[in-house]
């Protein structure tokens, strides 16, 4: 198994010396270095070229999307694993759309995070089993939704979701209602009013609000 360069990105000390001393007697990883925050990192990154970089997910003064890109930025080919210390789902799906290869939990042990290296390294997405499990019912959700606009449009394409959540806008709901009546993430939420939106031409809820009133969808 080859030696993978590494660099740990962490805004506290002893979790990035921590790291690194957890993974320095592993023969198959090398810590090349180590930074407080992104901005430092991105100066490091071209001189040291590390492979995988370790990202803490709760830098302070910036989302980790907005960390990602600006990583990839500097360095489009590094893959990046962003370290949690619980699962969240909308944090991990924002990461990952983002550019992360991998999503994993702090506690995670020394030999399954060589694992996890070495798999984004192979191509691979590593990501924690409820992470996953949540990726496969949102794949599901799609599929089903797709299936549902294919055997019944809506007026302008509207799926059968996205017309209840359209209505629920003209009650004046807020993502959050709309999200917990739905059973759904709130960021789901944000991108099906995004596709109603660009669907009906709206540019904002109160247009979005007289296109159901002007087809009667709600009286």
């Amino acid at each position: 198994m080859r030696s993978i360069r590494v660099m740990v990105i962490d805004d506290m000390t002893l979790v990035r010396k921590g790291i690194e001393s957890l993974l320095g007697g592993q023969d198959s990883v090398e810590i090349v270095g180590e930074a407080s925050g992104v901005q430092e990192a991105a100066t490091l990154i071209p001189q040291l070229d590390p492979e995988v970089v370790l990202l803490d997910q709760n830098m302070n003064g910036m989302e980790t999307p907005d960390a990602i890109l600006q990583l990839k930025q500097h360095s489009p080919r590094v893959e990046v694993i962003v370290l949690s210390e619980v699962p969240d789902e909308e944090r991990a799906f924002r990461a990952l759309e983002a550019g992360a290869s991998g999503y994993v939990l702090k506690d995670i042990s020394p030999d399954n995070l060589v694992r996890a290296i070495h798999g984004v390294c192979d191509g691979r997405t590593v990501t924690h089993p409820y992470i996953t499990r949540q990726l496969i019912e949102r794949f599901r959700m799609l599929m089903r939704e797709r299936t549902d606009q294919r055997n019944s449009m809506q007026p302008d394409g509207l799926t059968k979701r996205e017309l209840g959540i359209i209505v629920e806008m003209a009650q004046g709901s807020t993502d959050r209602e709309i999200a917990k009546k739905a059973c759904l993430g709130e960021s789901t939420v944000k991108s099906h009013i995004r596709s109603i939106l660009r669907k009906i031409g709206a540019r904002n809820r109160t247009q979005a609000v007289a296109y159901v009133l002007r087809k009667g969808i709600m009286h």
